[in-house]
């Protein structure tokens, strides 16, 4: 795990609360860092204040797959990731507008397939703690 891992889960309390930035369940085994303001890909810094932490098996690929298909979606989901990274704690008024943005995505795309024949939105993707 990635020193700056470490300490956001530290200093988020990620252990003690159980869930992530988007209120996905969380452990230290499945964390991972997610880009909020420069990706990864633009060389953006794996710093605290660029980053949240999230579940890498359910929240961060399918933060990812939103980000492919509906970029303003994506972009608010983001928009409470700063928020709660600016705050210096994972909020649930944060966590009810992105669980409110996911349903939203969800029933707007519930039939949708990939390419390779899989649906778009698994099954593990809804189960949230927040609901």
């Amino acid at each position: 795990m990635k020193t700056i891992t470490r300490l956001m889960i530290n200093e988020f309390k990620i252990d003690q609360l159980g869930y992530d930035f988007m209120g996905y369940s969380i452990n230290k085994q499945n964390a991972s860092y997610h880009h909020l303001i420069m990706p990864r890909r633009l060389h953006g810094p794996m710093n605290r204040e660029n980053g949240a932490i999230l579940n890498g098996l359910t929240a961060h690929p399918y933060l990812h797959r939103i980000e492919a298909i509906d970029l303003e979606i994506f972009n608010l989901i983001t928009s409470e990731m700063v928020d709660e990274n600016i705050k210096g704690r994972i909020d649930i008024e944060n966590l009810r507008k992105i669980n409110d943005l996911l349903l939203f995505f969800e029933k707007e795309h519930s039939a949708d397939i990939t390419k390779s024949g899989q649906p778009l939105i698994k099954d593990i993707y809804t189960k949230r703690l927040l609901k």
